[in-house]
């Protein structure tokens, strides 16, 4: 070529007009132009592939693209590391020069491309003329690998572009698919199919773990009718056992194999190819660092492996997939439970809706059988008597059998009910304990069983035993869930056998209220009548055959029972006298039965009513007879006192003095106790309760002080008034008082004070005495009761009637307060009294 002509050549190798907007073709018309200026036969244009560490053809002029092969980067043949090391065009004038470079034989040049120092492409042009190629045809082609550079980088940076793009694109439809579905399946499948597209493989296998098993999906994409689908294509056998892949559940990394070129271990090359594929990609399936499986990318075409932009897409979509996929299952797990609670509920409602046992226990065998998927679930009943496992209750399409008995020294449900704890059995035929003989009367073959302990109040009362898993194996959750239904069946078993006992006692217990001595009335919270029994029946003149289901108050018309039976707005519970038409006097005690209703024990005390009445007529006659000659007495001994006497006659006299006194004293308080115990009528008056102790405390100071007592009263901020008879409540607090002063030791402390509220008024009256024992405390109140205390010292022992307390109990329930004390013995005591308040506005 003549100067000139190099000139206009070198002119249009910088100038020529190519489109770096379409950089594909840009570089297709620069090896062209390349083989045209260099009047060379034949041109080839390499690009570097960083993922693959080589250059790879990317357009050949006069060649064909798939007969020129790879160029790995460090590539031994010394023209071209002359080339690379130089970034300069350099060429070889001969064939043997030219051996193992593309385009060869003939005379060859090459260029590296270079931007930014680094070559990123190799522009090769031959000659079979054998014409050696000059340093003006070197520059003109280093001119071109210059222009192609350009082309280059805009090439990758589109490429970038694009890979950039179907990866956003890809994993927001991942991301979309999965997300929509929360059926496990579904979501698998979706995960595959974006796996398949993400990494170009031709098989994508999913392995799931669950409870120790590996569940396995395969899928393939296939184009039917110019659609691609993927493909669901079942697995007939396992995956075989590669080293590799628990090396990843370990390390959770992802990890490859691949035939050509070797990588791997031999085993598994060997594995991979006896499945029919070239190469493999694995990845875990992980979650918080907890792995539940891994994803499988296959390869069938030799060579072909997946590549480092393939691996980050699939580790991305992965990424997306683990949550979907926990989704799934987590959803999964809740339907399932969701439903087992739904038959465990069906199950406690059955078991506790009804009496019939039988029915229930049936029904429960057939949901449990229907909740665990299992052949048939059956329910033994320990027979305390026979020491058996008696079969009772069983569900199953093939299984209806009754009352085959197990002893219970044998068999799994023989060892359950002894140790009391649930049994799995996922192989019988290699458990001492399993026993063919549900097996011989039910015509199944048992493989797998789980037995759990049907147990209520510590107490074992049988087993319920699940036979053969859909899968063969049984789990703790499937014990678990067998444990629930065996808890309602030990719920019903005990409810039936309370319910019979309860039968029994309201049988014993009617018939022993129908026929005791006291009357007896119940009725249900609505006042209706429950039972009348005969002695009820009897004192009111009623025919009680056919009272039930009747409101009280229509029964008892002409009776206060009948009200009080009725009205919620009584406080319970409470004590009364009724009298009956046939003047019948009946104690009675009414009470509040929690969820049953109201009760009404009556006890005939007329009797009673009558010896008390004697009682007291023979005692005001005896006191107002004795009154007389006690008086006469009393003026004799007055008499007697102003006489010259002894001192033996005196100390005599003085005794006789204190004897009357006492004697005064007593007949003067049981007349005051018949008075206040006869009174039926009163004349109720409003009451000042803290005059009425102030005046206590003015009368009884003189005892006070001569025992060197401190007696204090705090008075209340408020005039706190009640509606009683004056005269009985002085009587009250005076005989507290006294007591206090009486009982304590000299130089003792002793304090009245109060607490109210708007509904009541409560006076305390407390001492540090020698208290009271407890054995006392119950019949302190009692008439003419005096506890040893009055007799701890022999020789002066502490003078009283024993009516004080008795008096003051009467007073306090006569104005519809309450009286009780509160003692250790020892410390003291604090007797105490409430009465109903009166708000003065309302009068």
């Amino acid at each position: 070529m003549s100067g000139k002509l190099k000139e206009t050549a070198l002119v249009r190798a910088a100038t020529a007009a190519v489109d770096f907007n379409k950089p594909s073709e840009a570089l297709s018309d620069l090896t062209r132009l390349a083989a045209e200026l260099l009047s060379c036969d034949r041109a080839a244009l390499y690009a570097r592939d960083e993922i693959e560490q080589c250059f790879v053809p990317y357009t050949a002029y006069k060649t064909p693209l798939d007969q020129l092969g790879h160029l790995p980067l460090r590539i031994e043949i010394p023209m071209l590391q002359e080339a690379l090391q130089s970034q300069l065009a350099v060429c070889k004038d001969n064939d043997s020069g030219s051996l193992g470079l593309p385009l060869a034989p003939g005379c060859i040049a090459c260029c590296p491309c270079v931007s930014s120092g680094k070559p990123i492409g190799l522009i090769f042009v031959a000659r079979e003329n054998k014409e050696p190629f000059n340093e003006r045809d070197l520059t003109i082609l280093k001119v071109i690998s210059t222009r192609s550079a350009e082309a280059l980088e805009i090439e990758h940076q589109i490429s970038d572009h694009k890979h950039f793009f179907h990866r956003l694109t890809l994993l927001y439809q991942a991301s979309h698919a999965i997300a929509k579905t929360h059926d496990l399946q579904e979501t698998i499948k979706q995960v595959a199919t974006h796996l398949l597209k993400a990494s170009g493989a031709d098989v994508c296998e999913v392995l799931m773990l669950e409870n120790g098993e590996s569940n396995v999906s395969r899928f393939e994409q296939k184009i039917i009718k110019g659609v691609t689908h993927t493909l669901a294509s079942p697995r007939q056998d396992k995956i075989p056992n590669y080293a590799l892949h628990n090396q990843v559940l370990k390390d959770l990394q992802p990890a490859t194999l691949a035939v050509t070129p070797p990588s791997g271990s031999a085993h598994d090359i060997v594995l991979l190819q006896s499945e029919g594929f070239a190469s493999a990609a694995v990845l875990p399936l992980a979650i918080q660092d907890q792995s539940f499986g891994f994803v499988r990318l296959l390869y069938k075409p030799r060579g072909r492996s997946i590549n480092h932009q393939e691996l980050e897409l699939a580790q991305a979509v992965i990424s997306i997939g683990v949550i979907g996929l926990q989704d799934a299952i987590h959803f999964e797990a809740s339907q399932s439970r969701a439903n087992q609670l739904q038959i465990l509920s069906e199950i406690g409602r059955q078991m506790t809706s009804t009496l019939e046992l039988e029915n229930a226990l049936q029904s429960a065998m057939r949901h449990a059988q229907r909740l665990l998927q299992a052949e048939a679930v059956i329910l033994f009943l320990k027979d305390e008597k026979s020491n058996q496992l008696v079969l009772k209750a069983s569900g199953g399409s093939h299984v209806s059998i009754k009352d085959v008995s197990i002893p219970l020294n044998e068999g799994i449900a023989g060892w359950v009910t002894r140790n009391r704890a649930p049994l799995i059995v996922n192989d019988v035929r290699a458990n001492p304990h399993y026993m063919s003989i549900v097996d011989r009367h039910t015509g199944l073959l048992t493989t797998s069983v789980v037995c759990v302990p049907l147990e209520e109040h510590n107490h074992v009362l049988g087993v319920i035993e699940a036979i053969n898993h859909p899968k063969d194996t049984f789990s703790q959750n499937d014990a678990q869930v067998l444990a629930s239904v065996a808890s309602w069946a030990a719920i019903a078993l005990d409810k039936a056998r309370l319910f019979r006992r309860v039968a029994e006692e309201r049988s014993r217990l009617e018939a022993t209220l129908v026929e005791t001595a006291d009357a007896v009335v119940l009725t249900d919270p609505q006042g209706r009548i429950i039972l009348i029994n005969n002695a009820a029946a009897k004192a009111f003149d009623i025919d009680n055959a056919q009272t039930d289901g009747i409101a009280a108050n229509k029964i008892f018309k002409d009776s206060l029972i009948g009200e009080l039976l009725v009205n919620e707005d009584i406080d319970l519970p409470m004590n009364l006298e009724i009298t009956t038409p046939r003047d019948r006097v009946l104690l009675t005690s009414l009470s509040e039965i929690s969820e049953v209703g109201r009760v009404a024990v009556m006890q005939d005390i007329t009797a009673l009513k009558q010896i008390d009445l004697m009682r007291s007529q023979f005692l005001g006659t005896a006191a107002h007879d004795l009154k007389n000659p006690l008086n006469a007495i009393r003026l004799g001994a007055d008499l007697l006192h102003e006489a010259s006497l002894t001192d033996q006659q005196r100390n005599a006299l003085n005794m006789m003095q204190r004897a009357m006194e006492s004697m005064t004293t007593l007949i003067s308080s049981l007349l005051e106790t018949i008075e206040v115990e006869s009174i039926t009528n009163f004349a109720f008056e409003l009451c000042d309760i803290y005059a009425f102790v102030t005046s206590a405390i003015e009368e009884l100071h003189p005892l006070c002080e001569a025992k060197k007592h401190t007696l204090t009263c705090e008075k209340p901020d408020e005039t706190l008034h009640v509606m009683g008879v004056p005269q009985h409540l002085n009587s009250v607090i005076c005989n507290l008082l006294s007591n206090a002063i009486k009982f304590t030791d000299p130089g003792g402390e002793i304090d009245v004070n109060f607490e109210w509220n708007d509904e009541e008024i409560i006076v305390h009256v407390s001492d540090n005495g020698p208290g009271i024992c407890d054995e006392e405390l119950p019949r302190i109140f009692e008439h003419f009761f005096r506890g040893r205390i009055v007799v701890s010292d022999p020789k002066n022992p502490i003078e009283g009637s024993g009516l004080g307390l008795a008096l003051a109990k009467t007073v306090v329930e006569q104005h519809s307060g309450k009286i009780w004390v509160e003692s250790c013995e020892g410390k003291g005591s604090t007797f105490s009294f409430s009465l109903p308040r009166v708000d003065i506005s309302s009068i």
